[in-house]
């Protein structure tokens, strides 16, 4: 009976605080975590680092594979703490202490809609803010899916430089090392993300890195606007970043380039301004005959093939 009772004042006390909802997706390697720390630097807004754990892309089942084939409806709350640990590439205790959070729930939970909402709010709550983003990138792929579960979310989608991102991904180790096949998937997954925007356009924003990097306040201003908020001063303030690195499970260090390195020790500036158009000074790849479909994808977002 007294557990009932705490369960219920908890939830009472934090539903609601996530007035609003909203997603940064792109390909992967295209900056959204470093949008996503300027993002969380503003007073209203809660961005975690990538949960991973509300939607596949073929890569293991989350909460939506679970729901859909009914036994999220038989979960308890070990089921949950598990398919977490599991999921989520980050030690997400260090930032909000989720394992409390659905010890404290009412079983059976079979609504995810109110359990996503409800794991949102709480963590708002938290943290004393009122916007919840999350920042999965390859949730872009299923924005379908998330347009069901939160019909009013907002959605930022962060495009790179197609052969940027391929270099990127070539340097991490689970990606692939083709820098061809890495500009493929670039192709596809821009233009999925593109193509939902094009059919949802309200509550949808599209940003090149290159012009964040360029002119950040422009382009957060922007973004801002989406979300009903103004620009603060601080967001671009690099001692104000949470550092989601710290959180990581993996040792990213080698992921890096030197010139990343080198300026993350001195960090005077939030955006580091070699990270745009450096495949140029990359002689490793020949960029020169991209194929068709792709060229065209790269007018369509104004990078010069």
């Amino acid at each position: 009976m007294f557990n009932t009772i705490i369960r219920k004042k908890d939830n009472h006390q934090y539903g609601g605080s996530a007035r609003q909802v909203a997603f940064i997706v792109g390909t992967g390697r295209c900056g959204t975590t470093i949008l996503s720390q300027v993002l969380n630097a503003h007073s209203r807004i809660c961005v975690p680092h990538e949960l991973q754990i509300i939607v596949s892309i073929g890569n293991g089942d989350r909460l939506y594979e679970k729901f859909v084939a009914g036994e999220m409806s038989r979960f308890k709350a070990r089921n949950f703490i598990g398919l977490v640990e599991r999921c989520c590439p980050y030690h997400f205790q260090m930032f909000f202490d989720y394992r409390r959070h659905f010890k404290e729930l009412n079983y059976p939970q079979a609504d995810l809609r109110k359990v996503l909402t409800g794991l949102f709010d709480h963590i708002c709550y938290q943290y004393r803010k009122e916007v919840f983003i999350e920042q999965t990138p390859w949730h872009g792929q299923r924005l379908d899916v998330l347009k069901g579960f939160f019909p009013e979310m907002k959605v930022i989608h962060l495009v790179r430089d197609p052969r940027d991102v391929a270099v990127s991904y070539a340097r991490t180790p689970w990606w692939s090392k083709d820098v061809a096949a890495n500009i493929l998937q670039w192709e596809r997954e821009v233009n999925v993300i593109h193509d939902f925007g094009a059919s949802h356009p309200e509550g949808f924003l599209e940003v090149r890195y290159e012009d964040l990097v360029v002119n950040p306040q422009i382009e957060l201003g922007r973004m801002l606007a989406l979300l009903d908020l103004s620009f603060e001063e601080g967001m671009l303030n690099p001692e104000k970043l949470i550092n989601y690195e710290a959180m990581f499970k993996i040792d990213s260090s080698n992921i890096h380039s030197k010139e990343y390195k080198k300026w993350e020790q001195a960090r005077s500036q939030v955006f580091f301004p070699d990270s745009i158009y450096s495949w140029k000074k990359n002689l490793d790849h020949d960029f020169a005959s991209l194929i068709r479909p792709i060229r065209e994808t790269m007018v369509r977002f104004r990078y010069e093939p």
